[in-house]
């Protein structure tokens, strides 16, 4: 297992409280005991258990799913375009969660952390573009595709998805107090600091 940590959008069946963390089988390494140790994953050790899920809540200890499941906001996103999960994933990949509802007549949700490409859909067409705060201008930087060409040529919107993230990522600024990358737009113009790190360490904008 290569990440540790909350998985975003897995929502607890149990308590309704998004705060799952993944369950990793196996014998664990150094990595993984350092994240067991911080909260950020339980160790299910080296017997595998049927019924075991993949999914710890840190609220209520329930445990379900797997971490490839999809979420709530993935399904919704499936739902809207008329097609499988499976589908929306060989086009566009898994993690994506919803951001705006109605925003020039698009449901939107982006991918990525921070955001990189966010995906506008109605009408039975979706909109692939860079993830910007106003999602109105994505629109019309982004490229539009139909329901048809995610079933038939989802290589064409995995391209343009890509272009898109690749773009995205290279407008990213490092935090030297976060030591974290965040899009232009989540800078304060202070000593190159982000938003966040200026409310919380240098005591501006409170």
């Amino acid at each position: 297992m290569d990440e540790f940590g909350v998985v975003r959008g897995q929502v607890c069946p149990q308590c309704g409280i998004e705060d799952a963390v993944p369950v990793a089988v196996g014998m664990p390494d150094a990595e993984l005991a350092r994240a067991a140790d911080r909260g950020l994953a339980v160790i299910a050790g080296c017997v595998v258990v049927d019924d075991r899920g993949g999914l710890h809540c840190r609220a209520c200890s329930h445990e379900w799913g797997s971490v490839d499941d999809p979420t709530a906001d993935e399904l919704i996103l499936a739902a809207l375009l008329a097609v499988g999960h499976d589908d929306v994933v060989q086009a566009i990949g898994p993690g994506w969660r919803q951001v705006g509802d109605d925003v020039v007549g698009l449901t939107w949700f982006v991918s990525g952390e921070p955001a990189q490409v966010a995906v506008g859909v109605g009408a039975g067409a979706l909109v692939i573009g860079p993830a910007r705060e106003d999602l109105a201008v994505v629109e019309d930087e982004g490229r539009t595709f139909s329901r048809d060409d995610l079933l038939c040529s989802p290589e064409w919107l995995a391209a343009a998805a890509d272009e898109f993230a690749r773009a995205r990522r290279r407008s990213f600024r490092w935090c030297p107090t976060c030591r974290r990358p965040h899009p232009p737009e989540e800078f304060a113009g202070y000593r190159g600091v982000c938003v966040d790190c200026v409310r919380r360490h240098h005591g501006l904008g409170r």
